[in-house]
C-alpha cells in the first residue's frame, strides 16, 4: 500500500519537473525572440535597416535608391512590402521598422496618434500635381460627350474643377451639362471601380494608379500647380512622407543621401527601377512624369510644426 503511494508521489513530481522544465524552456524561446526582434530594428551597428513600403508606383526613388551602385557599394537597407500604407504605419509604431513611406493624410493623422511622437517627417515624395480626368474602363467617351455623365471632384473651389471646366467648355461641354459629386482623393479610385460615377479628377499621381487598374485618361493639364483653398501646397504636392523612428535617424544618413541622388538619374533608369521592384509596365509609365523625392522644406516644417520633423541631415 504504502509502496503504491509513494510510486504515485514520484510520478506526481516527475510531472511537476517536466512541466517546469518546460515552461523555463518556452520563456527562454520567448527572451531569446524579443531579443532576435529588438536587435534587428534601429540597431545602428551595421545591421540591415527596414523600410516600409505599400508597393506603389510612386516610390520610384525608393527602389532607385534599393539597387546596388558601384560608387556606394550594396545598400544596408531593405525595402519590406506592406498590403497598405496603414500597415507600414502600424509597423512604425510597433517598433518593426525603421522607416516607412506613408501617404500624406495617413501619416499626418499617424503623427497624431498615441506613439506618434516617436516618429519624424524625414523627407517626402512629390509628384507633378496637374488635373487629370480619368474615365471608368468600360466607358469608350470623348470629352465632349460628357454631357448628362456624372465626374467626381475633390471640392467646389479647387483649381483642379476650375481648370476643367475651362478647357471642358472649349470643348463643347457646359459646365452646368455635367454632374459632379465631391469627394476627397481617396475614395474616387473606389468610386470608379465600384462604378458609382463615370469619371473622376484628380491630381496626377491618382491618375498613374487609376490607369494601373485598367481605367482610361481623358484629359490632362499639367500647367497647374499644387496649393489653394483646398488644401497648402506643401501637402497639396506630397503624396507620400517619410516616416522615421526618432531612434534611428542617423542610421538613415546613407538611405537620405541615395534617396536625394536619385533626382540626377535618367528618368529611363527611374521607370526601369519601378518596373523591376513592383512589375508595373514600362509603356504605362512612359505616359505620366516622374516621382522626386525632397529632403524637409522650410515650408512643410512652418506646415507641420518643427516638432513634426526630423532634425536637418
Amino acid at each position: 500500500m504504502a509502496g503504491r503511494f509513494n510510486d504515485r508521489v514520484r510520478k506526481a513530481r516527475a510531472k511537476i519537473v517536466c512541466c517546469a522544465v518546460l515552461v523555463v524552456c518556452l520563456l527562454q524561446l520567448a527572451a531569446c525572440s524579443q531579443k532576435i526582434e529588438a536587435t534587428s530594428v534601429g540597431t545602428g551597428n551595421g545591421g540591415t535597416l527596414k523600410i516600409g513600403s505599400d508597393g506603389s508606383p510612386l516610390l520610384g526613388p525608393l527602389y532607385a535608391a534599393a539597387h546596388p551602385r558601384a560608387e556606394t557599394g550594396t545598400p544596408n537597407w531593405s525595402i519590406i512590402r506592406f498590403g497598405s500604407g496603414g500597415d507600414v504605419g502600424y509597423a512604425l509604431l510597433a517598433g518593426k521598422l525603421d522607416a516607412g513611406f506613408v501617404e500624406t493624410n495617413k501619416a499626418l493623422k499617424l503623427l497624431q496618434a498615441p506613439g506618434g511622437n516617436s516618429l519624424k517627417v524625414a523627407g517626402a515624395l512629390q509628384f507633378p500635381y496637374g488635373a487629370t480626368l480619368v474615365l471608368r474602363k468600360d466607358l469608350n467617351l470623348r470629352l465632349g460627350d460628357l454631357a448628362g455623365r456624372t465626374i467626381a471632384a475633390q471640392e467646389p473651389d479647387c483649381k483642379l474643377l476650375h481648370q476643367f471646366r475651362k478647357d471642358a467648355l472649349r470643348a463643347g461641354v457646359k459646365p452646368a451639362d455635367v454632374q459632379v459629386k465631391f469627394m476627397p482623393f481617396d475614395e474616387m479610385i473606389p468610386a470608379l471601380e465600384a462604378k458609382t460615377v463615370d469619371a473622376v479628377l484628380v491630381k496626377g499621381s491618382y491618375a498613374l494608379l487609376a490607369q494601373n487598374l485598367g481605367h482610361k485618361v481623358l484629359y490632362q493639364n499639367w500647367d497647374i500647380k499644387a496649393g489653394d483653398d483646398c488644401c497648402p501646397a506643401a501637402l497639396a504636392q506630397t503624396d507620400y512622407f517619410l516616416l522615421v523612428r526618432e531612434t534611428a535617424v542617423g542610421s538613415l544618413k546613407p538611405l537620405l543621401r541615395e534617396l536625394v541622388a536619385t533626382g540626377g538619374l535618367p528618368p529611363a533608369q527611374l521607370r526601369q527601377a519601378i518596373s523591376r521592384q513592383i512589375g508595373y509596365p514600362l509603356a504605362a509609365l512612359e505616359q505620366f512624369p516622374l516621382p522626386t523625392y525632397a529632403p524637409v522644406s522650410g515650408d512643410l516644417r512652418k506646415t507641420l510644426g518643427e516638432r513634426q520633423c526630423a532634425r536637418s541631415l
